[in-house]
């Protein structure tokens, strides 16, 4: 009985090992949800030519996007957004229409979103992310308990002190210039992606925001599926191209 014994207890030892292992190993596969959906990046942001839509992120099986002409002014909130035909701002308009009715509310955050990502090196599609962690619903206008306001949730404190031409939070373009340049000095200063997300969260100590130590994998999750979007939107493209057959 004592060596049946044993046996049994060396066999639960052993698979309860294994289940540590395995949930190591899907931490591990959160943090590169990224690259497995297909999107690329980077924390040495400062070796990105932002002019090639290639270097900023790459989706398997699909030519990448042309980049967007830069605004240099704030676009009127009733001026209609004319977006290029296959160009990168323009797929991740119609995936922000997964999360608002308002088509030209999601041309402008994502033209915002290319135009800043360029400017800062960061790719855009983890802005993606960003925006949709902080602002699912995708409205402008939001307003947290602690006063963050705007998509991509920007403390008062921070308004005006980014070079963006506008202190105005709610305003889409100002709003995301904050947010990204607020990000890119974080990634500056941090020694990790993680970090620079953890900060830009005001998860300094894991304690002082509900729930924060998930916040990463929220944006790489969201940042992922944007990637697998992209990827698709791209593919029907090209098979419209080739069967003659006009795009949107």
């Amino acid at each position: 009985m004592n060596s049946v014994k044993k046996v049994w207890t060396a066999l639960i030892n052993r698979h309860a090992a294994t289940a540590r292992g395995i949930k190591a190993i899907a931490h591990g596969v959160a943090l590169s949800a990224l690259i497995v959906g297909g999107a690329y990046w980077t924390v040495n942001h400062e070796r990105i030519n932002p002019t090639t839509p290639g270097d900023l992120f790459r989706l398997p099986g699909a030519v990448a996007m042309a980049p967007v002409q830069a605004i240099n002014s704030v676009v009127a909130p009733s001026a209609p957004v004319f977006m290029r035909q296959g160009s990168l701002a323009a797929g991740i308009g119609q995936v922000l229409r997964r999360y608002t009715r308002d088509g030209n509310l999601a041309d402008r955050i994502a033209t915002a979103i290319v135009n800043e990502g360029t400017r800062k090196r960061i790719d855009p599609i983890l802005l993606v992310g960003v925006v949709l962690t902080e602002n699912a619903r995708l409205q402008p206008a939001a307003r947290s308990n602690v006063r963050a306001t705007g998509l991509m949730q920007v403390m008062p404190f921070h308004s005006g002190k980014w070079g963006c031409g506008s202190g105005d939070l709610v305003n889409i373009e100002s709003n995301i210039c904050h947010g990204t340049s607020i990000l890119a000095d974080l990634m500056k200063r941090k020694g990790s992606l993680r970090s620079a997300l953890q900060g830009y969260n005001g998860c300094v100590r894991g304690t002082n925001t509900p729930h924060c130590s998930r916040y990463t994998g929220k944006v790489l999750s969201f940042a992922s599926e944007t990637s697998r979007q992209l990827t698709k939107i791209r593919r029907q493209e090209s098979l419209n191209r080739s069967a003659g057959t006009p795009t949107d």
